[in-house]
């Protein structure tokens, strides 16, 4: 005779088999992931989708970002301890400028092989010491009641003090563009000097370009009405040209020596630039779809934050009379340099098709960044 606690707990067992069965043929899902790709995540994307379709569910986790450290020193930290004096307008100026050992091999370890030239004045970690040193010439400014026009002349006469250098001999190089931290340290040729006037240029809102030429490299000023000469426009603005190599002092007037052929104009904004890489995993299916997990990376690889940055998943179906909503998965600001890993969870019609996979913010273009054919009518 069956006692009543193991009558029990059969009916217990009964009851569970059941719920499990009604979840399943509910096509209900719950991902685990395996062992070696298991995270702890501490920040949870949302699913901005608005359309109430059921076909495709997404559930996104981002991982903890990983990026460089803020650069917090101590008063014991080891520093580069430099004073700067340069004469402009009959006067006599100065800037001590403490740039952290730490922050200068932080700049000289980032990639040199960028071609958008300005891109190194606008970087993000070196902004302490280079708007401490811009308040200096917004303080010149004020004390002498200068234009912006007049400001940005200062910055060039302080640039025609750094030091010359050539960048074969001193990297090797034939071509080696310098963060303004690692010009400020090592000094550096025209286009060094060209990127750093334009960083501090940049800390004042002054509106300027670079203008890389045929084996030179100059500032353009915006037109204030007053300058003549050798202009250039870009974007509906016209901008003139100032020189930074020794001897040129003069707006608008290219030094004889210098080759005039104009190679590209280079505006002065940060540019977050975005790559990833994603792979696809089939984890399970019902009578009527099938679940991917969607894993891989994203880096800001550019300039200044990403704003608003979201992944958008298009799902295009082939065979099956359905449409298939966008899913956008919000992943906020990215800074600078930052990279995480990502894990999406979708699911997709019983059809053929493939899906699409995006990265889109604010202030940056839409980049595609991945995709993948599914064919799962017949199976």
């Amino acid at each position: 005779m069956i006692s009543k606690k193991t009558l029990l707990n059969l009916l217990k067992y009964f009851i569970f088999m059941a719920v499990c069965i009604a979840i399943i043929s509910a096509g209900l899902f719950h991902y685990v992931p395996p062992e070696d790709v298991k995270k702890t995540f501490i920040y949870v994307a949302r699913d901005l989708t608005t359309s109430g379709d059921d076909i495709v569910f997404v559930y996104p986790s981002l991982s903890t970002w990983n990026g460089p450290e803020r650069f917090n020193l101590s008063a014991e930290d080891e520093t580069y301890n430099i004073t700067y004096t340069w004469s402009h307008d009959k006067q006599i100026y100065s800037h001590r400028a403490e740039i952290p050992q730490e922050l200068f091999d932080f700049y000289q370890n980032k990639s040199h092989d960028r071609r958008d030239y300005a891109q190194y004045a606008v970087s993000e970690y070196d902004r302490d010491v280079i708007s401490k040193l811009a308040d200096s010439f917004s303080a010149h400014g004020r004390r002498n009641k200068y234009s912006d026009a007049e400001i940005a002349m200062n910055v060039i006469s302080f640039v025609h003090t750094i030091p010359y250098t050539s960048d074969l001999e001193t990297t090797g190089f034939n071509e080696y563009p310098r963060y303004p931290i690692e010009t400020l340290v090592e000094g550096g040729d025209c286009e060094d000097r060209a990127i750093l006037a334009a960083a501090i240029l940049y800390e004042l809102d002054i509106d300027c370009i670079l203008i890389l030429m045929q084996d030179h490299m100059a500032l353009g000023l915006k037109d204030d009405g007053n300058f003549s000469g050798q202009s250039y426009l870009h974007n509906g603005t016209v901008y003139y040209y100032a020189g930074v190599t020794d001897g040129e002092t003069v707006i608008g007037i290219i030094s004889k020596n210098i080759d005039p052929t104009l190679l590209a104009l280079f505006p002065v904004v940060q540019n977050p630039v975005f790559s990833a890489h994603v792979n696809q995993y089939m984890i399970g299916f019902d009578d009527v779809s099938y679940k991917y997990i969607l894993q891989g990376t994203v880096q800001n690889a550019g300039t200044g934050h990403g704003d608003d940055v979201y992944l958008r998943i298009v799902t295009n179906v082939t065979n099956a009379d359905q449409d298939v909503p966008d899913q956008l998965i919000s992943i906020g600001s990215v800074p600078e340099d930052y990279s995480a890993d990502i894990e999406v969870a979708v699911k997709v019609p019983r059809a053929n098709g493939i899906i699409t996979i995006y990265i889109e913010g604010d202030n940056f273009d839409s980049i595609e960044i991945g995709g993948f054919y599914f064919n799962l009518g017949n199976r």
